[in-house]
């Protein structure tokens, strides 16, 4: 079997452990700031008149090392 290398971002969405979606791009912004890796944002599937989007997230570091934060609410 031939060998393939796999880049640094192939090798990141292997090591993901978790995805989250949130609509709130407050919670993005905090989840990508503790390593989070954004996998899509897409528009929210509710009905309303707020221009909604919603951010799929994953993380590739082992759950104890998520913030108490984090833990609790994704």
């Amino acid at each position: 079997m031939d060998n393939v290398e796999i880049t640094k971002s192939q090798e990141i969405l292997l090591k993901i452990t978790k995805i989250v979606e949130t609509e709130c791009p407050q919670d993005a912004s905090t989840l990508l700031e503790e390593g989070f890796v954004l996998l899509g944002i897409s528009t929210s599937i509710f009905d309303d008149s707020e221009n909604r989007f919603v951010y799929s997230l994953g993380f590739p570091k082992p759950m104890l090392e998520l913030s108490d934060w984090a833990r609790s609410n994704f």
